[in-house]
């Protein structure tokens, strides 16, 4: 008896027991916290209110709403007739940082401009139901949540202090497709806009974004760097093959505990912890970070061999502390979207429903190409298991096409409409990036630049192209608000 307690007591004390077990989400969702070094303030001129919203803009016969939040900020209002700049949330929680720091909040400043914020319907805290099933989702999309810009913006000019207010819209990521869809769906409603590294072509199979990342690492990093990464993540799966191989790969990545090696969705959760690790690190990349991350490469710092340094640089950044674990399981990766109300599982179902947007494992000589697991069947896997079975591969597709075809893809009709990109954001391979829009919608696209770079407060780091791309959207907004 003292044996077998003693046994159980070591077992229960072991480290895979007590550690932290971490999951890991795939960057197809993007978090827009405060823009860079915002200090909370004691005092605030931003304030939070809320609006009541129909579920349905489309069906006169349902009466239900919703209350959306938006927040607000008048500090630089200069009365009657002065402009309205409306940041446009995504599938985020709003945070007042923004209405006090970054690009939007210097356009009021020089415009006299009143500041709203306003909440992505089924985000945050702006919940149309308190459970977000296949049937109460069926509200979630962005024709709603167009209708919903638009009937806000309404019942604001109604009031006399913005009846001859000049509206213009701020968005980045989904939200940057919000805004110029919006130029195309509601004109009248706003007289200009600025979008923030859009991907407004919808893509199931979108191996473009993972070899952007390839590129964004061997443009900063340099061969060396490349092929560290390549020789890392050969050896993983290389120690797939052998039961010492497997011990040696579940020790250098840390996971919680043996991986299902017959199950190809469990090794595609395996190779999105790879994957999407890098991918991260592209996507809030400022000019620098990568050539330091590749410099520690180059180092025993995160590891002797390059599988131990794929491991240890994703625990690194990552920010696993010593005692945490990843908790690679397929079922556990269902199980986080399964939560009842939660960003995570909202934006998913619009990537079911609407975009696709999933970073498959490319063909064409990336250091990612071998993750064959990172498959469009994976991805669609989720949107059967958490959803309905209904939403197949043909229904996901078929949901893609529609949206190209109503908003234009890569060919939207758009006036007054700033759109701006990063060369190392993966999200530019699906918008326009090397060509205007129209005779009064240039693109900026600037190197070294990743996702909503143009969005923040200035920063030290900024290169002198990323800032003369925020000034110039600060000096054509100026121009079409004095016109």
């Amino acid at each position: 008896m003292v044996l077998l307690w003693i046994l159980f007591m070591a077992l229960y004390m072991s480290p895979a027991i007590l550690a932290q077990r971490r999951v890991v989400e795939p960057p197809i969702r993007v978090d827009l916290s405060s823009p860079g070094d915002v200090q909370p303030l004691t005092t605030s001129n931003v304030k939070t209110d809320w609006i009541t919203m129909p579920i349905d803009h489309f069906d006169p016969q349902n009466t239900d709403t919703y209350q959306m939040r938006f927040m607000f900020n008048d500090e630089f209002f200069g009365g009657p007739g002065s402009p309205i700049f409306i940041l446009v949330g995504g599938e985020w929680d709003i945070v007042e940082g923004w209405l006090q720091a970054g690009n939007m909040f210097e356009l009021a400043r020089e415009n006299q401009g009143y500041q709203f914020y306003t909440e992505h319907r089924y985000y945050g805290r702006s919940l149309p139901y308190s459970n977000f099933t296949a049937e109460n989702l069926r509200f979630l999309n962005v024709d709603q949540a167009l209708a919903d810009l638009a009937y806000f913006i309404n019942e604001f000019k109604a009031q006399p202090v913005f009846q001859n207010s000049k509206v213009i819209l701020y968005g980045g990521s989904y939200a940057a497709n919000m805004v110029l869809w919006f130029k195309q769906r509601y004109p009248h409603l706003a007289i200009g806009g600025v979008a923030s590294s859009g991907p407004i072509l919808a893509k199931v199979d979108f191996t473009g974004y993972l070899e952007v990342v390839h590129e964004a690492f061997l443009s900063e990093g340099g061969e060396q760097c490349i092929a560290t990464i390549r020789q890392g993540i050969s050896d993983t799966i290389t120690a797939m093959n052998t039961e010492e191989g497997r011990r040696n790969l579940e020790r250098s990545y840390r996971l919680c505990g043996p991986l299902d090696y017959e199950n190809n969705y469990e090794l595609g959760y395996f190779s999105g912890l790879i994957s999407w690790s890098f991918s991260s690190s592209v996507q809030t990349a400022r000019p620098g970070t990568l050539r330091t991350i590749c410099d520690d490469f180059s180092t025993d710092f995160y590891g002797v061999t390059p599988m131990e340094k794929i491991g240890g640089y994703i625990a690194h950044s990552r920010r696993l502390d010593e005692t945490g674990c990843w908790d690679i399981n397929y079922q556990t990766y269902i199980d986080f979207y399964q939560v009842a109300v939660s960003n995570s599982r909202a934006w998913y179902y619009q990537t079911c429903t609407e975009y696709g947007y999933y970073q498959t494992a490319p063909s064409t000589g990336t250091v990612f190409d071998r993750l064959r697991w990172l498959s469009v069947a994976f991805y669609v896997d989720m949107c059967k298991q958490i959803f309905d079975e209904r939403f197949d591969e043909a229904f996901v597709y078929t949901a893609a096409e529609r949206v190209n075809r109503v908003f234009g893809g890569l060919e939207p009709r758009v006036n007054n409409t700033i759109n701006i990109h990063g060369i190392i954001d993966p999200w530019h391979a699906l918008g326009v990036y090397d060509t205007d829009l129209s005779e009064t919608s240039p693109t900026h696209t600037v190197p070294r630049a990743s996702h909503c770079f143009d969005m923040q407060r200035w920063l030290p780091t900024d290169t002198i192209r990323m800032t003369n791309a925020q000034q110039a959207a600060r000096r054509l907004v100026a121009m079409w608000l004095n016109s």
